[in-house]
């Protein structure tokens, strides 16, 4: 339990490097893969394959972050969990015009 919790504060780190935040975008935890889809700062391949991340609350937190790629909120518009796509879809009318 102290390795995910470590993990987590880990990944809010600003002083954190791409191929860390890389590292940590594929942590077994998800609270740890989140805290990595939150960040506005998160490489690109990170946010691109954390749209594929199993837990919902991962896919939740790129939907919050401004920097998530139109093609990953546009995938989750289709997600089979009518809360996340909602939420993608409200992103897309308003976030990409």
């Amino acid at each position: 339990m102290r390795d995910t919790a470590d993990a987590a504060v880990l990944a809010q780190d600003p002083s954190l490097e791409s191929a860390e935040l890389l590292t940590l975008a594929a942590h077994r935890d998800p609270q740890v893969r989140a805290a990595v889809a939150a960040r506005t700062d998160a490489p690109m391949a990170a946010l691109m394959s954390l749209g594929y991340d199993p837990s919902l609350d991962v896919l939740h937190a790129l939907l919050r972050n401004p920097r998530t790629p139109s093609s990953v909120v546009r995938k989750l518009s289709d997600h089979r969990n009518a809360a996340l796509a909602d939420a993608a879809v409200q992103r897309l009318r308003n976030g990409y015009r």
